[in-house]
């Protein structure tokens, strides 16, 4: 893993930003320009890494901690450095499919935000309510199932797209449709816009996959 920045959590050359997007996790894991990073989820292995994001440089940004595997409703987000970023778990008790996401990897204080599926609609959304907001910060479109929709920030009557979410095709490339046949892993692409909080934008991923895995069984 490359040599992170003091207090980071990224590697050098990702310098955390001062954009105009409010971080929900840390500025410390908002960067100045536009990214792509590639998430690539598989099945439980040996060493239990099942989610990782590779950043541009090849090198891990983030993954779920390993050891939290054995507990079913929560997730633990570790930066580049190892640190707990951000944590999430299942919300219990809601009339909408919920995670809740906290910042570190504490549980026992107040969430930072409650991710749910919005129930009712014709097509698939999802919403993110920060702590003690009433209507909804964030809004996720498209199909969730095929890893291919867009995160939306909504402040003050409008809409700004802030990421999207995508597979590469596996007709893109030779090299593709081989890794398509052969990887055991299901990987997607992350495009953040300049000063989007990626720790947010990972754990986010990571919510969605829960709760169209609940929703499945």
């Amino acid at each position: 893993m490359s040599q992170v920045l003091p207090g980071a959590g990224l590697p050098p050359g990702a310098a955390p930003a001062s954009g105009p997007l409010t971080p929900v996790v840390d500025v410390a894991y908002c960067v100045p320009g536009q990214v792509t990073l590639k998430a690539k989820e598989k099945s439980m292995s040996i060493s239990g890494d099942n989610f990782t994001v590779i950043g541009p440089d090849g090198s891990a940004w983030f993954k779920v901690d390993a050891k939290m595997f054995s507990m079913r409703e929560k997730r633990v987000l570790l930066d580049a450095a190892g640190r707990p970023a951000a944590a999430l778990q299942k919300k219990l008790i809601s009339l909408k499919p919920a995670w809740q996401l906290f910042r570190g990897g504490d549980f026992s204080g107040q969430p930072i935000a409650t991710i749910k599926q919005k129930l009712m609609t014709l097509k698939p959304c999802v919403e993110v309510y920060l702590e003690g907001d009433k209507e909804a910060d964030f809004k996720c479109k498209g199909n969730f199932r095929s890893k291919k929709f867009e995160v939306i920030a909504l402040a003050g009557g409008q809409e700004r797209e802030i990421a999207k979410i995508h597979k590469e095709s596996r007709f893109s490339s030779a090299s593709a449709y081989a890794k398509s046949m052969f990887s055991e892993a299901d990987s997607y692409f992350i495009e953040a816009t300049p000063g989007s909080d990626l720790a947010f934008l990972s754990a986010l991923c990571i919510a969605i996959d829960e709760l169209f895995q609940d929703a499945k069984s």
